[in-house]
C-alpha cells in the first residue's frame, strides 16, 4: 500500500511540475530576432519606438510610408511565436502591395518579441495596450491619418479587442483570430504542448494565471465584437488551420454579416493563406480596404 501511494504521489508531483514548466514556457517565449528588413523589398522606412499605453515598456517597429495618395495608416499585429516580420504570412510582401496602393504601414513587435522590451507574452491581454501605444504614435506623428488594424492570429484577436475600445479605428483585417482565449486553449493547447489534454490542460490553464496574473477568461473578442459594429471587419481563415480552427472566424463574422466579411481559404496551415494565394489575398484585402476608405 505504501508503495502504491508513493507511486501515485510521484506521478502527481511529476504532472504538476511538467504543467508548471509548460505554462511558464508558454508565456515566456523564446527569442525571435528581427532578421528581415523593408529595404529588402524596395521599401522606404523609419525605425520607430514608442511606449505601450499605460506602462513603461518600450516597443520597437517600422513605419513604412505610402508611395502615393495616402489613404490610411494600417497598424500590423503579429502572431504568437513571431515578431513584426510575421514570415508565416509573408507580411512584408503584403506590405509592399499595400504601400504601393496608398497605405502607410506601422509594423511593431509586441512585448517580449523581436526587439521590444518585456519578458512575458500575455496572449492578447496586455498586447492590447501595446497596439494602443501604436495608435498613440500614429496620432502624435501622423495626426491627420485615418487608422486601420491588420492582425494575424494573436495579433488579429488583439486587433478586435482594440477596435472595440478605439473609435478611431475605422476598419480591421483579422487573419486567423481566436474568439475566446480560454476556450481556444482548452480545445487546442495540446497542439502546442504535445501533451495529453487530460490531465495537463486544466492544470496548465490554472497555472498560467497563478504564475503571471494573466486572466485568460477576459481575452474574449466574441464578447466585444458588437462594439466594432457597424465598422467593417474582414476575417480570413483556412479550413485546414490546425492551430486555431476556422470556426472561430465563422463565429465572429456571423455576429454581423452585413458588415463583417469572411473569406475561408482552403487547404493551408495557420497564417499561410497569403503564401498560398498571394494574388487573390492581396486583391481581396485591397478591395475590402478601399471600400472602407472611399
Amino acid at each position: 500500500m505504501l508503495y502504491f501511494i508513493s507511486v501515485i504521489a510521484f506521478i502527481f508531483i511529476l504532472v504538476m511540475l511538467v504543467s508548471i514548466f509548460v505554462g511558464w514556457k508558454l508565456i515566456h517565449p523564446p527569442d525571435r530576432p528581427v532578421i528581415d528588413n523593408p529595404k529588402n523589398y524596395g521599401l522606404n522606412y523609419e525605425n520607430i519606438s514608442f511606449k505601450s499605453r499605460g506602462n513603461d515598456i518600450t516597443l520597437k517597429g517600422w513605419y513604412i510610408p505610402a508611395e502615393k495618395n495616402e489613404k490610411m495608416t494600417l497598424i500590423f499585429g503579429h502572431g504568437y511565436l513571431a515578431n513584426r516580420e510575421e514570415p508565416r504570412a509573408e507580411a512584408l510582401k503584403l506590405v509592399k502591395t499595400l504601400v504601393s496602393d496608398g497605405y502607410n504601414v506601422l509594423m511593431f513587435d509586441f512585448r517580449a518579441w523581436g526587439e521590444s522590451e518585456g519578458k512575458m507574452c500575455t496572449l492578447g491581454l496586455y498586447e492590447k495596450y501595446d497596439m494602443q501605444g501604436a495608435i498613440d504614435w500614429v496620432k502624435q506623428n501622423k495626426p491627420e491619418s485615418r487608422i486601420g488594424l491588420f492582425g494575424f492570429s494573436m495579433g488579429a484577436a488583439t486587433s478586435l479587442l482594440v477596435a472595440a475600445e478605439e473609435n478611431c479605428v475605422e476598419v480591421v483585417v483579422a487573419d486567423s483570430p481566436f474568439s475566446d482565449l480560454k476556450a481556444y486553449l482548452n480545445e487546442n493547447l495540446s497542439y502546442f504542448t504535445k501533451l495529453p489534454k487530460y490531465p495537463f490542460n486544466p492544470i496548465i490553464l490554472n497555472t498560467i494565471p497563478f504564475l503571471s496574473g494573466v486572466k485568460l477568461d477576459v481575452v474574449k473578442p466574441i464578447d466585444v465584437i458588437g462594439k466594432i459594429y457597424p465598422r467593417k471587419v474582414l476575417f480570413i481563415h483556412s479550413d485546414a488551420d490546425k492551430t486555431i480552427f476556422c470556426r472561430h472566424s465563422e463565429l465572429l463574422s456571423n455576429c454581423h454579416p452585413d458588415k463583417f466579411t469572411y473569406w475561408k481559404t482552403s487547404g493551408v496551415l495557420h497564417l499561410r493563406s497569403h503564401q498560398a494565394y498571394p494574388n487573390e489575398y492581396q486583391e481581396k484585402v485591397l478591395s475590402f480596404l478601399n471600400s472602407a476608405v472611399n
